[in-house]
């Protein structure tokens, strides 16, 4: 089972009364629990049936009878990915996914003032997202958390990478740190995470808060937050850098204040979010694969 499948049958039967999983993702929670378990204990009781999609099994049962060609089809496909071919993907997720709900944006650096590879490599985040208050908090509660100096926005920021293994994975993660440290939470995405790369962002996502989420290509609506955010303050000096340095940035910025002084959701540059059916039909046209 995925972990959404293996959380709906536990509370049918019951059994997540027993449990310490709480939050509003709980699916998230259990499948991240499983994995450091499977990865800190060899004896686990639980294996890794399969990728994609993630699913897991108990170790006493015999899983051979499973096929694995869509996985090996799958990482075929993966490896005709670029950065950006993923954006479309993510931005649906957030835009979806409880915790963020957000309204996304893609940074394009080559539209930078400074545009040397240094400074898009280490200043530059790749997508941005904002959560606003309008859908939860009254007109009158919004005010109030105005006049008391409390944010009521949330500002969200992504590294992506194709695929982060042992070898790359302080890189892209420092990367992150530097790119996305700014925001109220900060992640570094990638659709394939390794088993070691795992271990050593379980480690610096404890020291330096930035989240991890894999995204999920057979259904990016099961894409996971597998570390946490750290919930920061905004950084404004940075928020002022990128923006006089980047027009996309600076408009983000701009469609934010614009909708937090009138009151309500002002339709910004944001990427467009695609439904179930319009991404089936960009991966099979953009990939040439029956997605």
């Amino acid at each position: 089972m995925n972990p959404d499948e293996m959380w709906k049958y536990a509370v049918q039967m019951g059994y997540d009364k027993n449990t310490s999983v709480h939050g509003k993702t709980p699916a998230r929670t259990l499948g991240a629990q499983i994995y450091t378990n499977i990865q800190k204990h060899p004896d686990s009781v639980f294996i890794k049936v399969s990728i994609h999609p993630q699913k897991f099994g108990l170790r006493s049962i015999d899983y051979s009878h499973i096929h694995q060609d869509d996985v090996q089809i799958r990482t075929r496909f993966e490896d005709k990915l670029l950065e950006r071919d993923l954006h479309p993907l993510l931005v649906a997720f957030i835009n979806s996914d409880s915790h963020f709900h957000g309204h996304t944006r893609t940074i394009y650096h080559e539209n930078s003032s400074k545009s040397s590879k240094n400074a898009e490599k280490w200043m530059h985040p790749d997508l941005v997202s904002v959560n606003f208050p309008f859908d939860d908090l009254s007109n009158q509660c919004i005010t109030l958390a105005k006049n008391a100096g409390i944010d009521t926005i949330t500002i969200f920021s992504f590294e992506m990478k194709r695929e982060i293994t042992g070898s790359n994975v302080r890189e892209y993660y420092f990367q992150a740190v530097s790119n996305s440290s700014w925001a109220n939470e900060g992640y570094l995405v990638a659709p394939q995470i390794s088993e070691e790369a795992m271990e050593q962002l379980s480690r610096l996502n404890s020291s330096f808060g930035i989240g991890v989420i894999k995204l999920n290509l057979d259904d990016v609506h099961q894409s996971e937050i597998i570390l946490p955010s750290r919930d920061s303050e905004l950084d404004i000096g940075m928020i002022n850098e990128l923006s006089s340095i980047n027009p996309d940035f600076k408009d983000f910025i701009t469609t934010i204040n614009d909708s937090m002084q009138v009151g309500h959701f002002v339709k910004g540059k944001y990427d467009p979010v695609m439904d179930d059916d319009q991404l089936r039909e960009y991966i099979k046209k953009k990939h040439h694969f029956n997605y």
